[in-house]
């Protein structure tokens, strides 16, 4: 049996400096390019997967 936490959001990467949040990390950026390559970057050494969930903003998920 397995028994633990499995899944998980990661970081929050996101252009919105208004954005807050007091459990996950989050990396703001200027523009898209930099959204896309930071949010691909961070996954990598998260071994995440990253996933768009619009307004310019990125989650990094452990599933």
């Amino acid at each position: 049996m397995d028994v633990g936490i499995n899944e998980c959001i990661l970081a929050i990467v996101t252009v919105d400096k208004k954005m807050v949040s007091n459990t996950v990390p989050i990396f703001y950026v200027d523009n898209r390019d930099e959204l896309e390559r930071r949010s691909l970057i961070i996954s990598k050494c998260m071994r995440g997967m990253v996933h768009d969930v619009e307004n310019d903003t990125f989650i990094i998920v452990k599933h």
